[in-house]
């Protein structure tokens, strides 16, 4: 799949939006090559193996964290690139229905 026929799936079926879409398909690109199989194993047959990188597969991210799959296999290349800083993130607790979170 070239980056244009991704970048429509990403708008059409994922529900990405033109503004952010073309910085998704970069980090794709740039994916470690196992992530990179995953992803393409994800978008060919819609089943999400167990690779995993630091410890997390995309699954065990989207347990962790709410998001969508392309962000979870996105957060796996992360984690290839930059460990710590993906571990504080996904490490990081949610502030839900806080007083913190809402702006008077």
């Amino acid at each position: 799949m070239n980056n244009i026929e991704l970048r429509e799936l990403l708008v059409e079926k994922y529900d990405y939006k033109n503004s952010q879409v073309d910085g998704v398909v970069k980090q794709i690109t740039e994916f470690p090559p196992k992530v990179a199989a995953a992803f393409e194993n994800w978008i060919n047959t819609g089943e999400m193996d167990d690779t995993e990188v630091e410890g997390y597969t995309a699954k065990a991210i989207l347990d962790k964290k709410p998001m969508k799959v392309v962000a979870a296999y996105l957060t796996l290349g992360w984690l290839g690139k930059d460990p710590i800083q993906a571990k504080i993130f996904l490490n990081k607790r949610e502030i839900r229905n806080s007083a913190a979170q809402n702006k008077f």
